[in-house]
């Protein structure tokens, strides 16, 4: 009986939205007299130092070890319950758990949670690197499928339905669909109609969706009103909370919620940070009192902005109506997609003359691209000095040209040898790059943000991911991996 009552989520008391109990509880416990004898060492901050300086002394007395008052998030029973409660029913979710290691360990525990090993899990190809590391920990097989590959801007959107559909009929016995949704470019697939079409197969739906924080507040489907059985967001990326903490929704018809709590407690701390968890309940109140209003308030101005880009520099913007014209999804206009490469500069390049000359930083460069983020808390004059900006660039650096390279995009599959289980668990060596070709990686090559892999364990290093490697090396500077040396990629040592 106990076991059921502690996973329930009826409320032992009626609390509204605008209550905040585990922020309220951890700010009364940082103005008290206690005399702390428990961890963490710097005891509340009773000794001055930079850290105290910078921070200061409300912050280090927040930062404090689990015990009565404040609940335990392995075992919540009062006042973490009572916030992760409120967050799920502001998601429209039967289940929400607070993360402290940011959407990766959501998305990890989502995968062990509805894979066994040498179980079928179907994936995109531009899954972020937690997707693979997910797969590697639970042994599942992975059946990967191709997103969508936008040429003009060089970039990949979502997976269409079309290929989620024919994946999932040549592999009926999968067990579980990975979808990401909205992509890191703000793309989204119908994600109504994956999840009908996967759960008519038994398919359990698990969503990427740590660039979705906001969708609940900006009219726009959500993944759990499409449908989708478990979601891990980055409340830290577009919701408001410190960076690191996240959310796992969980609708419990197919995923047991003990199965997920057992999870989250074998792979996140057991000393949780209870300044990152009382930041999401913060953020959730901001956004269910004021969420709407205030993205409401900020959207004629990104479309104005977008209309002032468009007419006075020969920049191009990524728009609702060009995805759905061309890959039939839409797109989230929180994500303003800026194609750069029309006057002869890099996305990397842009990237540097916005911070160097106009201290922006965006959120990520590509080839074709720059990426600025809005949230609710960006104003008119933060966006008004981002189009100052990029009409300045466009009017002192353009050149009349345009910068194509094949190694923007690709649509190649690289070939899966072994399981990325398998490749992580062989003997390995180290070999230079260029000598790799037509070995198995036991590595990640990555370009991070956004964290998606050129290469991933159990794959065959193709000459194309070894050109991809140097193009990216040359303009972002590194790429990162797991061997020690540059130039270098850890790959299965081959029996002599």
């Amino acid at each position: 009986m106990n076991e059921v009552k502690e996973f329930s989520t009826q409320r032992t008391s009626h609390i509204s939205q605008e209550q905040m109990p585990l922020f309220n509880a951890l700010v009364n416990y940082a103005n008290s007299d206690v005399v702390p004898f428990d961890v963490p060492g710097h005891k509340m901050g009773a000794m001055m130092n930079p850290l105290k300086k910078a921070l200061g002394e409300m912050a280090l007395r927040m930062d404090v070890n689990s015990m009565k008052e404040l609940d335990l998030l392995s075992h919540p029973k009062s006042v973490i319950k009572e916030a992760q409660e409120l967050a799920a029913e502001a998601f429209g979710a039967d289940h929400a758990y607070f993360l402290v290691n940011g959407t990766t360990v959501g998305i990890q525990a989502m995968i062990m949670a509805v894979c066994k090993p040498n179980e079928k899990i179907i994936v995109p190809r531009n899954g972020h690197k937690s997707v693979m590391d997910g797969i590697i920990l639970s042994g599942a097989n992975p059946v990967f499928i191709q997103p969508e590959v936008d040429y003009h801007f060089g970039i990949s959107h979502g997976v269409s339905v079309e290929n989620v559909d024919n994946a999932i009929k040549a592999h009926p016995d999968a067990k579980a669909l990975l979808i990401t949704y909205p992509t890191y470019f703000g793309t989204m697939t119908d994600l109504t109609k994956i999840c009908t079409i996967a759960h008519e197969h038994d398919i359990t739906v698990i969503v990427d969706s740590a660039h979705g924080a906001h969708l609940n507040f900006v009219e726009m489907v959500d993944p759990i009103s499409a449908g989708a059985d478990a979601v891990t967001i980055s409340m830290h990326k577009t919701g408001g909370s410190l960076t690191q903490s996240s959310l796992l929704l969980l609708k419990k018809n197919r995923i047991k919620p003990e199965k997920i709590q057992k999870l989250l407690s074998m792979l996140q701390s057991t000393s949780a940070n209870y300044l990152l968890m009382s930041s999401l309940d913060v953020a959730r109140r901001e956004l269910v009192l004021y969420g709407k209003e205030r993205y409401h308030r900020l959207k004629p101005i990104v479309e104005k902005a977008i209309r002032e880009i468009e007419s006075e520099t020969h920049f191009e913007i990524l728009k609702d109506e060009y995805v759905s014209k061309h890959f039939h999804q839409t797109h989230d206009w929180t994500k303003l997609v800026i194609r750069v490469n029309g006057i002869g500069l890099t996305g990397f390049d842009v990237y540097t003359l916005l911070k160097k000359k106009y201290g922006i930083q965006m959120e990520l460069a590509e080839g074709y691209v720059v990426m600025a983020v809005i949230t609710s808390s960006d104003t008119e004059y933060s966006i008004g000095k981002l189009v100052s900006a990029l009409k300045y660039i466009d009017n002192n650096y353009g050149e009349k040209m345009v910068v194509m390279s094949p190694h923007v995009t690709t649509d190649q599959v690289n070939e899966l040898i072994l399981s990325p289980r398998e490749a992580f668990y062989c003997e390995h060596e180290q070999l230079a790059i260029d000598d790799s070709i037509g070995r198995v990686s036991a590595d990640t090559l990555m370009i991070y943000p956004p964290g998606i892999p050129l290469v991933i364990p159990g794959e065959l290093i193709s000459q194309e991911v070894v050109k991809q490697y140097h193009y990216y090396r040359q303009l972002v500077g590194d790429v990162l991996t797991e061997a020690k040396e540059k130039n270098y990629i850890t790959v299965v040592k081959e029996k002599i």
